[in-house]
């Protein structure tokens, strides 16, 4: 798990990598700073999973949230979203709503962090594709389920 860390880390350029600060997350915490990725930031759950997924409907639902036309996990991952609290796996789920609750309390506008992730991937010499928002690639799907 830490050189998969590690992998991403670099690979994205990450200066925050949320860490869930319970059970096998607190040692990976703190193998990993003890190692020197200073990228890793605890998070501490207030509230079950649920909760925690429930609070960010309205983020989603705005539009805060955007995620690619197309990639190779896009589906699993909107599998996920669709099928929880009922499904199988809640993972994706569960990491989604940590950050966008992380975002929240760290005070940041989505759409300057957005802008931020452009500007550095541009100054890597990529064009990043204009992601599409949550809840308009969900209506779009027929996967948006009406209040």
């Amino acid at each position: 798990m830490k050189r998969v860390v590690r992998e991403q880390c670099k690979a994205f350029d990450a200066n925050v990598v949320l860490i869930e600060d319970k059970a096998s997350g607190t040692q990976l915490i703190q193998e990993l700073v003890a190692e020197g990725v200073h990228a890793v930031t605890r998070y501490q759950p207030q509230t079950d999973k649920i909760m925690r997924m429930h609070a960010q409907t309205a983020m989603i639902e705005n539009g805060f949230v955007h995620l690619p036309k197309e990639a190779g996990w896009l589906a699993e991952y909107l599998h996920e979203l669709t099928a929880f609290p009922k499904g199988k796996h809640d993972d994706q789920v569960d990491s989604t709503a940590q950050m966008l609750d992380w975002f929240k309390r760290a005070g940041q506008e989505p759409q300057d962090w957005m802008w931020l992730q452009y500007r550095r991937a541009q100054a890597r010499g990529q064009e990043p594709a204009r992601p599409e928002p949550l809840s308009v690639m969900a209506r779009r799907l027929g996967i948006l389920r009406p209040l």
